[in-house]
């Protein structure tokens, strides 16, 4: 019994032993690491100095002092150049200003404005830049340069850029650029947005989605919803109006048209252009007839289309030269054309159409073409050397 007694005991004791051991050894946790440190460190705001008035020659010598990075000013002066942390008020340099973080106010400068963030005015003859955004406007010879969101304006004889989003004016001589814009781009040289509402009124504009309008020499959109009006007009898809003597639209018009009329003339055409309108390619033969020589004629139209289902009404306005002998010889006479047709399309790539005309032949310097007006119903004026004939006639094709 005794024995048994000793031996629990001398259990127990090394049981509580090596438990008092393990406590002993048992390694300290290790320091946390410098980037773990660091991050658990809060962010201290920047402790801002007010001084309502620097006075600067360059850079750090000024009344700001060299650490002029957390400096608040309400007026900034340079002979040369301004440095400060933010400036409320006004900042005023011959050759430039520069605030790390924000300016609410206005900073005018010969040379180059920089902010962080711009809340107010940038007026240079070099160059303005927003680090950040922009509410407010920039106003410059060279270049506006917006990093961030833009709310305002950006006036320049030379380019404007804005990185973010864009509510309101962008006007150049130059370039315009903006990813997405909410409002106007004008230049009398080219205009760029991603994406457009508004209008871009300027000789080339290119866009990407545009709602609204663009006016121009030149248009291209990849989706266009709205009005595109100019001397050439392209766009991948378009809703809307495509005015242009040359409109090319991918889900427009674009088809080739053959008719006959009652001046014994086949004529072919190339027909596109948008869901609305379009223009007309032409030209035109009739063989040589009764004695009548062979005549031809070349031109151009403009004409508007309504489609009705399976059905299409077209009022076009066509300008023809007419000329006797071979295609390419000279020609005094212009025949002017308005054309009402109706048509029916049961499938996209097929129609055929009729429909009336009202002709005009002026003819200067010499005899009008023979064999014009068919149905001699027509009158004739002259007037000192030029000849006026009116007529009505019929067309009728088809369309493929």
């Amino acid at each position: 019994m005794k024995r048994s007694v000793s031996v629990c005991a001398g259990v127990m004791a090394a049981m509580v032993s090596f438990s008092a051991g393990a406590q002993e050894s048992a390694p300290e946790a290790p320091p946390p690491a410098p980037a773990e440190a660091a991050q658990s460190v809060p962010v201290q705001p920047v402790q801002e100095i007010y001084k309502p008035v620097n006075v600067s020659i360059l850079g750090g010598l000024s009344t700001n002092g060299f650490s002029s990075g957390n400096v608040v000013n309400s007026l900034s002066l340079g002979l040369l150049t301004t440095n400060a942390g933010r400036v409320d008020g006004l900042a005023m340099a011959m050759v430039g200003n520069w605030m790390d973080r924000e300016s609410s106010g206005a900073a005018l400068a010969m040379g180059a404005n920089y902010a962080g963030q711009v809340r107010g005015a940038q007026m240079a003859l070099g160059v303005n830049v927003a680090g950040g955004s922009m509410r407010g406007w920039q106003a410059s010879l060279a270049a506006n340069v917006v990093a961030g969101e833009m709310v305002g304006a950006q006036l320049s004889t030379g380019v404007n850029i804005a990185a973010g989003e864009t509510r309101g004016l962008q006007a150049a001589v130059g370039l315009n650029i903006a990813p997405d814009m909410v409002g106007v781009q004008t230049s009398s040289g080219l205009s760029i947005a991603s994406r457009l509402e508004g209008a871009q009124i300027s000789i080339l504009n290119i866009g990407g989605d545009v709602s609204g309008a663009q006016v121009g020499i030149v248009n291209i959109a990849r989706r266009m919803k709205g009005l595109q009006l100019g001397i050439l007009n392209v766009a991948g898809e378009a809703e809307g109006v495509n005015l242009g003597v040359l409109s090319i639209v991918g889900n427009g018009q674009h088809h080739v048209q053959a008719w006959v009329s009652e001046m014994a003339m086949a004529n072919v055409a190339l027909k596109f252009g948008g869901k609305y309108f379009h223009t007309l390619l032409t030209v035109g033969m009739r063989p040589p007839l009764d004695g009548e020589p062979r005549l031809w004629s070349s031109g151009i139209g403009f004409g508007g289309h309504i489609p009705v289902g399976f059905f299409f009404f077209d009022l076009d306005a066509l300008a023809s030269s007419l000329h006797e002998g071979a295609f390419i010889d000279s020609s005094n006479n212009l025949l002017g054309q308005l054309r009402l047709v109706a048509g029916f399309q049961p499938f996209k790539h097929f129609a055929i159409f009729g429909g009336v005309t009202a002709n005009t032949l002026v003819t200067w310097e010499g005899e009008a073409p023979s064999g014009t007006d068919r149905f001699k119903q027509g009158r004739v004026f002259y007037s000192d050397d030029v000849r006026v004939q009116v007529w009505s006639g019929l067309v009728a094709g088809i369309q493929i």
